[in-house]
């Protein structure tokens, strides 16, 4: 049975890329916690930046029609 919080995170997650223009993926390891405050900042105010699970991003992309590269890097 699937955990509800990944399926709310998923629910969620699928929204989000319905309602995108454009997605763009980083990796924040390594950040501070300024430093990530910092990036929020500098993004602007109408982006939204989160972080999610890559195996629950991959599921919410492929079933909001998106495609997904197999390069992305999962550890």
């Amino acid at each position: 049975m699937a955990n509800p919080k990944n399926t709310a995170d998923l629910a969620e997650l699928k929204e989000k890329l319905a309602d995108s223009s454009s997605v763009v993926l980083t990796e924040y390891r390594g950040l501070t916690v300024s430093q990530l405050q910092e990036l929020r900042n500098n993004l602007g105010f109408d982006v939204d930046y989160s972080v999610a699970k890559n195996t629950l991003f991959k599921i919410a992309a492929n079933e909001a029609g998106n495609e997904v590269q197999n390069d992305m890097h999962t550890r």
